[in-house]
């Protein structure tokens, strides 16, 4: 990762959970999602909430959480490159993996980044 001074503790998840947020707004057009997100050793979870659309909510009141899953699962693999860019701006180490779950009910996402070891990140 190129060099430069990584932001630390709360401000480093709070600039994360805020970059997420904002990639989530950028999709749906809606700005009612928060986040948290943790960080243990190589390990970044960026847990996203509010994240159904009034679409979506239709969609699962009607029969249809599984067409919903499905567009999420879409979503996050057309936006993997962009919420691994993010992370790794922000905490000056490289992306190694990346997974992501949703739920319906409620509306929950966790974002999970594995991140290479900080001494091979230099």
């Amino acid at each position: 990762m190129p060099g430069g001074s990584a932001l630390q503790g709360a401000a480093l998840t709070q600039a994360i959970s805020a970059a997420m947020v904002g990639l989530y707004a950028e999709v749906y057009g809606q700005n009612r999602t928060t986040a948290s997100t943790y960080i243990n050793d190589n390990v970044v979870v960026c847990i996203l909430e509010g994240i159904l659309t009034g679409a979506e909510r239709d969609m699962i009141a009607a029969g249809g959480a599984a067409e919903v899953i499905d567009g999420r699962v879409a979503f996050q693999i057309a936006c993997e490159d962009a919420f691994s860019a993010a992370v790794e701006r922000l905490t000056l180490r490289r992306v190694v993996a990346f997974l992501s779950g949703n739920q319906t009910s409620p509306g929950i996402a966790c974002e999970l980044f594995f991140l290479a070891a900080a001494e091979a990140a230099q």
